[in-house]
């Protein structure tokens, strides 16, 4: 079966929704800085196939019937993400741009949803998508890697070493256990 790039845009919208819910639930400190930076990880490799993928495709069948509000919130979604990389870490300021990042994310794949895919749906024909999920596809690979992966309960990819630091960090922050990995050389 062929993919189409509105399943693939709708595959990464269910784990950019799913990472931005553990974020804004889980509790500040270590296990949120995971959280953050795999949301970060995704978010710029969506970005990217909305740039590099997307934006391409609309701009060759002339932004017709395209809303603002996708373009917009894409770019808008993209500087709140550099405001939240480049800010301290510190909870006071990290943690409310956090949450505001987290619900941004949901706010603009329920847009891309609603306002882009039927554009794209209707502006190109079932091999022009399929050609732009190849593409999509491409750009997730090179930018979030591929190789040795396993999933999780809800289907989402996690490496190995994702896996191990983050059992450390849940099993440290249980009440009474210090966990500390042991390194080998």
């Amino acid at each position: 079966m062929v993919k189409d790039v509105l399943q693939v845009l709708t595959e990464d919208h269910a784990v950019l929704m799913w990472l931005a819910e553990r974020l804004a639930s889980v509790r500040p400190g270590r296990a949120r800085m995971l959280v953050f930076n795999e949301l970060a990880r995704a978010l710029g490799a969506h970005q990217t196939i909305i740039d590099r993928t997307v934006v391409p495709a609309l701009r060759d069948c002339g932004w017709s019937g395209l809303s603002s509000d996708v373009l917009t919130g894409h770019v808008a979604l993209k500087r709140l993400l550099a405001e939240t990389l480049t800010l301290e870490r510190e909870p006071d300021a990290f943690g409310p741009m956090v949450l505001h990042l987290a619900r941004r994310v949901g706010q603009q794949c329920d847009v891309e949803q609603r306002k882009l895919f039927p554009v794209l749906l209707e502006s190109l024909d079932d091999d022009q998508r399929a050609i732009m999920a190849m593409d999509a596809e491409s750009h997730l690979t090179r930018l979030l890697g591929e190789g040795p992966r396993m999933l999780g309960d809800d289907g989402m990819a996690l490496d190995a070493g994702d896996l191990v630091e983050e059992a450390y960090v849940v099993l440290g922050s249980l009440p009474g256990r210090k966990i500390r990995p042991q390194l080998q050389h």
